[in-house]
């Protein structure tokens, strides 16, 4: 069996179909092996080593080279939130979403690639959402270049892509379309209007022109450098080669340029006046290995309230504290991680202790509202043979629980609970109010999981693998008893 982005198999879902056949071998390819959430592939896989970095692969010209142009900004990102994986979407889009931020990259491509060789160059602007890429592509219009915004929103794509390869179109203004998977060798120009944190995002991204044509041997990639304050800096070539010397449309792998060394690219002719230093150092490469309050109390199975208690009181203390307004983001090394596990004496949570961890999450009984119990009968009820459970299935049921309650004239749940006639009959706000609570309380503890591609809501592997018959009864016998249990103490069943 052979898997291509092979980065993906660790999802539970994915995982376990992979696991599912039995093969006398297994072949997984991937030009991304680490991942976001640090997951391992050996867990797939088995053990391998990466024999070819980018680097290594640019210089034995398996790969086309990379010649970076920076464009530096005064957009200041420092008061942009991250969650100690990326930046926020929404605040990234307030600030990044200016019109002499955009004019700057226009400017760019129209000085260095309206004419001559470097003008037959097509390329891919990464974008941060629909509204950055549909601006991005008006602005390149007005100025004579031919572009069009290619988002989930965009209608024929397939239109739209036939164009582009038919070189009727030079750029494509992208937001979540062609970061993985998408395959043009002819693309010549990639530019990185997006600020993320994500070195694998990153190197996503860059891979779409980094194939060889026996006309193509470079791509052209233009770095949008803003303000990104001392700590939380985006990833870069610069950063992601570790080369600490620019000059533009200078080969990133190249680091002895000198002064009066002249640099040409497609009809290109730039003559190199002074090197300049920068700063290397990117989130991903300092803090990459790092927990956030958030990851530190799905780790302890704990809330982040108490995590944020514990902040407080100095029980224990974040490795790291990044300040973006009134509110700070903590980090926590994987050093200190390990130290206040000990000191508070949290045990470890892992697959050998998961069934343990279920059970014990179950027979708390915390339910402030009802929401758990419907909603996991449901899950056990049409769990199929590798775990999983359609959502639609799964709210169906929910729903008619609730509905059924109504039809009888019986009080739907306690006085906070938003569910009436009319709420009811909204399957999506349902489904919305479903997978926000009670789904994620599951989900926190890693006991489930939500595939929307797939449309299902999935056990984790290891604990559906240790669920025997009888294990399912037991989970079925307590939360029907605690549904009883739950609404004979409101004075109805």
């Amino acid at each position: 069996m052979t898997r291509a982005e092979a980065h993906h198999v660790v999802a539970p879902v994915l995982k376990r179909v992979i696991q599912y056949f039995n093969t006398e071998f297994t072949i997984g390819l991937t030009a991304t092996d680490q991942r976001p959430d640090k997951k391992k592939l050996e867990t797939v896989f088995g053990t391998y080593s990466t024999s070819l970095s980018l680097k290594e692969a640019m210089e034995k010209e398996v790969v086309a080279k990379a010649n970076v142009y920076r464009i530096e900004t005064n957009i200041d990102l420092s008061q942009v939130r991250f969650n100690g994986k990326d930046y926020v979407n929404a605040d990234l889009e307030k600030r990044i979403r200016v019109t002499s931020r955009n004019e700057l990259i226009v400017n760019v491509l129209k000085e260095y690639f309206s004419s001559g060789e470097a003008g037959s160059r097509q390329g891919v602007i990464f974008c941060v959402n629909v509204n950055h890429a549909n601006e991005m592509a008006k602005l390149l219009n007005n100025a004579g270049i031919t572009a069009a915004s290619y988002t989930g929103q965009t209608k024929n794509p397939t239109e739209l892509m036939a164009n582009f390869k038919q070189k009727k179109i030079r750029f494509l203004c992208a937001c979540n379309m062609i970061s993985e998977g998408w395959d043009y060798p002819e693309l010549g120009i990639l530019v990185m209007a997006r600020p993320t944190l994500s070195k694998v995002l990153y190197l996503q991204q860059i891979g779409r022109g980094l194939r060889k044509t026996d006309v193509k041997k470079n791509v052209i990639v233009i770095d949008v450098v803003d303000e990104y304050g001392a700590m939380v800096k985006a990833c870069n070539m610069h950063s992601i080669f570790a080369n600490p010397y620019y000059v533009p449309f200078g080969d990133i792998i190249k680091a002895d340029y000198a002064p009066g060394d002249m640099i040409i690219i497609d009809g290109i002719e730039e003559r190199i006046e002074r090197i300049t230093e920068v700063d290397i150092n990117s989130f991903e490469e300092r803090y990459g290995s790092y927990l956030s309050q958030e990851q530190i109390a799905r780790e302890y199975f704990v809330s982040t309230g108490t995590v944020m208690s514990w902040i407080k009181k100095r029980k224990i203390i974040p490795s790291v504290e990044y300040k973006f307004g009134s509110k700070s983001l903590y980090l926590f090394s994987p050093a200190d991680v390990e130290k206040y596990r000990k000191e508070l004496d949290i045990r470890e949570h892992n697959d050998n202790t998961i069934k343990q961890d279920f059970f014990d999450f179950l027979e708390e009984r915390d339910y402030s509202l009802s929401y758990k119990m419907p909603f996991m009968l449901a899950v056990v009820k049409y769990i199929d043979s590798i775990g999983d459970a359609k959502i639609d299935d799964v709210l169906d049921d929910y729903i008619a629980f609730y509905q059924d309650r109504l039809s009888r004239g019986l009080q739907v749940d306690r006085s906070t609970c938003p569910y009436n006639g009319e709420m009811l009959k909204n399957r999506k706000a349902i489904c919305r109010n479903m997978l926000t609570n009670p789904f994620e309380k599951f989900e926190r503890k890693r006991f489930l999981y939500y595939s929307k591609d797939l449309s299902v809501i999935s056990m984790n592997h290891a604990l559906y693998s240790q669920m025997e018959e009888e294990d399912w009864a037991r989970v079925k016998k307590q939360l029907q008893e605690d549904l009883q249990n739950y609404y004979s103490e409101m004075g109805g069943i």
